[in-house]
This record gives C-alpha cells, sequence and structure tokens, in this order.
C-alpha cells in the first residue's frame, strides 16, 4: 500500500487553491482527494420568528473545515505534499501506511483514524512526561531529617 497523507485546514475557503497546488507539484486528479462540506441553507426556526434573531447563537465553525488526503509513492512526494499543506495553513499532519486512497475516500473511515491516531499521541506525550517526572523525581537527592 501506499501512503496517505492527511492534511487538516482550518477553512475550506483555499481549497480549489489547495488542489491546484498539490498539480502544480506533481500530484494528478487522481492522487488527491479534498473534502468539500456542503451548506445547507437553514430555514428560519420557530424561536427566530417570535424573537426576531434575539435567540442565543451557537457557532462551531466545524461546516468550514476541510480535510484533504493525498496518495504518496515516494519520499519527494511526501516532502511535496507537506510543503503545500504547511504552505495552506494545515493544522496537523497524518502519515497512514495502512489505508489505501480507495479506503480513504470514506470521509467517516478517515475521520475514525485520525481520532484514533490523535487519542494515541495524547496518551503517549501523557506517558512520555510521567516517565520524565519520575526521572526526575528519582535524580534528586531525597533530604533526610533527623
Amino acid at each position: 500500500m501506499t501512503t496517505i497523507l492527511i492534511g487538516l485546514f482550518p477553512t475550506q475557503k483555499e481549497a480549489k487553491k489547495l488542489a491546484t497546488d498539490l498539480e502544480l507539484a506533481g500530484f494528478k486528479n487522481e492522487d488527491y482527494i479534498i473534502y468539500i462540506n456542503q451548506v445547507e441553507e437553514q430555514k428560519e426556526n420557530f424561536w427566530n420568528r417570535i424573537f426576531g434573531g434575539r435567540t442565543p447563537q451557537i457557532n462551531t465553525n466545524d461546516i468550514d473545515k476541510l480535510i484533504a488526503s493525498v496518495s504518496i509513492k515516494n519520499e519527494e512526494q511526501l516532502l511535496a505534499a507537506k510543503e503545500v499543506f504547511t504552505t495552506h495553513s494545515a493544522v496537523h499532519l497524518y502519515e497512514f501506511d495502512d489505508i489505501s486512497l480507495k479506503e480513504a475516500q470514506s470521509l467517516d473511515y478517515l475521520k475514525t483514524k485520525v481520532a484514533l491516531r490523535a487519542k494515541s499521541e495524547v496518551y503517549s506525550s501523557s506517558l512520555k512526561n510521567k516517565d520524565s517526572a519520575q526521572k526526575m523525581h528519582a535524580a534528586t537527592t531525597p533530604v533526610v531529617f533527623e
């Protein structure tokens, strides 16, 4: 299997530019996937009709986030894709060697893989911090009170 590089971006506003830059970096259209969320028009709800829009609005901005995945065949492509993703302000990059581009077509599957990887990174970093704290504590000389 090839490596899949996944980039998480804060906004979708430059999705077309991202695609153009990937193609300029040597990737074909079939080598990458950019997942665009379509914004649905919301009808005015009951409370907005009564209170005239004075109800509190919760804006999570999840609709505007962007995910892109690229199929990587060699180290040069990996460096090129990382450079393009970094230029477009990728919030986080993930490399997966255990999935194919066909599997990556499922956004839900990708989200699951990314969530599992993120949890494992948090867990491993907390273990490293715990080990470091224990080593620092063990390295200090104990104070003996007589």
